[in-house]
């Protein structure tokens, strides 16, 4: 825990001195998701608690950017997760999301825990900020993680976002735009045509598909 907190510091102050790189490789989900199922397999065991995976087969598994600093993010999100959720699951959900002429991969961690109450939400991205309640003054922590995380995100050019209720769980989800050679073929399979599509109560793969 305190070589985290160190290391989130550290990464904190090279972002702030514009020192952070972000490197461009191709990485497999497969890896990313299988280590963080290792990290926390044993903390998930000694709460009780369920860690999901919700993986859109359509998401392809060799994917381009920075594998440490995803890792990073997820590391800190799923960390969190754990953290203020004294009972439940923790569910990671890995899918692909079409925006225009280009492919948005979204990947979010959701949680059954505390939540955090609406009046904190644009707060808990500042540095050093913690929740003043009893509710969350037992839980650790050093209010740069998820600060990191934002700044992070922006660095590998993703937005994050966070839904959650006071006392029903919360969601953060991170959508990075991707290139892909998936998403070239697919844009040259519907070249120079006219789709129509209609739909009505389908739900499931196939309506996922459509849209």
């Amino acid at each position: 825990n305190l070589f985290g907190v160190i290391n989130d510091i550290l990464d904190f102050s090279k972002i702030e001195a514009g020192k952070m790189s972000i490197e461009k490789a191709e990485f497999s989900l497969d890896n990313v998701l299988a280590n963080i199922s290792n990290l926390f397999a044993f903390q998930i065991e000694e709460k009780g608690l369920e860690l999901l995976f919700d993986v859109d087969m359509n998401v392809p598994m060799a994917l381009k950017g920075d594998e440490l600093r995803l890792n990073q993010v997820l590391t800190n999100l799923v960390s969190n997760a754990i953290k203020f959720t004294p009972a439940g699951q923790v569910t990671i959900t890995s899918q692909l999301t079409h925006f225009d002429k280009s492919n948005r991969w979204q990947i979010s961690v959701k949680d059954t825990g505390i939540g955090i109450d609406s009046t904190h939400i644009d707060d808990i991205f500042n540095p050093f900020f913690q929740v003043d309640s009893s509710q969350t003054r037992q839980y650790e922590g050093s209010g740069v993680g998820l600060p990191v995380v934002k700044q992070m995100a922006q660095l590998m050019g993703a937005t994050i976002e966070v839904d959650s209720t006071l006392g029903s769980g919360t969601q953060f989800m991170l959508t990075i735009s991707m290139t892909n050679k998936q998403q070239s073929r697919q844009q040259h399979l519907l070249a120079g045509l006219t789709i129509i599509y209609y739909y009505y109560h389908e739900v499931g793969f196939l309506a996922k598909e459509l849209e």
